[in-house]
């Protein structure tokens, strides 16, 4: 299992996109910002929790210039 590495730019600079999906994957919502500082895991799925009561069961979450993609349970 690897672990899941959030970069940022030369500048400081770093994009996520948090995409949350229901039981059947389909997309609930969908939510891209860029950062100033790296971002945790952590507060990145706090965020996304706000979704869990318009049925949210999962979050992908995909960053950028890392080009990573990981699936968090939100249950």
């Amino acid at each position: 299992m690897s672990r899941f590495k959030i970069t940022t730019t030369a500048s400081g600079k770093c994009d996520v996109t948090l995409t949350m999906f229901n039981e059947r994957n389909t997309i609930v919502g969908q939510h891209a910002t860029t950062y100033d500082i790296k971002p945790t895991v952590k507060e990145l799925l706090y965020f996304a929790k706000y979704y869990k009561k318009y049925g949210a069961k999962t979050v992908r979450i995909e960053t950028t210039p890392s080009c990573s993609v990981k699936t968090y349970s939100l249950l």
